[in-house]
């Protein structure tokens, strides 16, 4: 992990880092860029060899990601949120075609995800790579599983992560929903990670 600043956060809060890659560092979620292998099979089967093997469970693992990586989270949170206690992205969410609510499972995690209104990568409203493949809507894609979340938007309220004014959608199903905005580019920085695994319960 070049990331390493990332790792070592992660670790200060009591979790273990488990890095997984796609092929040749890509990811073939539903409508990417690159298809290939069945990506909600393998991500079942690491988590099955997780708990197999270090008796990793559901209440804690944190599904997180940055960029494409970010993506494959937010499929995951979708077809098997149940694996999962809680879930960190930044600067990546889904593709168009975007799933509809009823495709995705009623068990979401609670989700925290940071996005930069300077993000070019991967901008807010989404982008064209080419006639076939285009990246989606972030403020769209947090909608979609907060409808199948059940959160209740009226309450919705202002809370601030690292700084950052994040909009909190409590009543959800299993947790809040929260959505961050930042003046930044395409990033994931351990401050914000920090702050996240806080605000989930994974204290330092």
């Amino acid at each position: 992990m070049q990331q390493r600043p990332l790792v070592d956060t992660t670790l200060s809060h009591h979790l273990a880092y488990v890095a997984v890659d796609g092929i040749n560092g890509s990811w073939s979620f539903p409508h990417s860029a690159r298809p290939g292998r069945d990506e909600k099979t393998f991500i079942a089967d690491v988590l099955d060899d997780l708990r197999q093997r270090y008796g990793f469970t559901a209440d804690k693992t944190v599904i997180g990601g940055f960029s494409i990586g970010a993506s494959m989270a937010w499929y995951t949170a979708c077809q098997q949120g149940e694996r999962a206690v809680a879930m960190i992205t930044f600067s990546g969410v889904f593709w168009d075609p975007l799933p509809k609510s009823e495709d995705c499972v009623a068990d979401v995690p609670p989700i925290i995800h940071f996005h930069g209104t300077a993000d070019q990568t991967f901008p807010l409203a989404g982008r064209a790579l080419s006639a076939n493949f285009h990246q989606g809507n972030a403020y769209d894609s947090m909608a979609i599983l907060r409808s199948r979340a059940k959160c209740d938007m009226k309450d919705a309220r202002t809370i601030t992560l690292d700084g950052i004014k994040c909009d909190d959608v409590p009543g959800c199903i299993r947790g809040d929903s929260i959505m961050c905005i930042h003046h930044g580019g395409h990033e994931a920085s351990a401050d914000m990670l920090d702050a996240g695994l806080t605000a989930i319960g994974f204290p330092r």
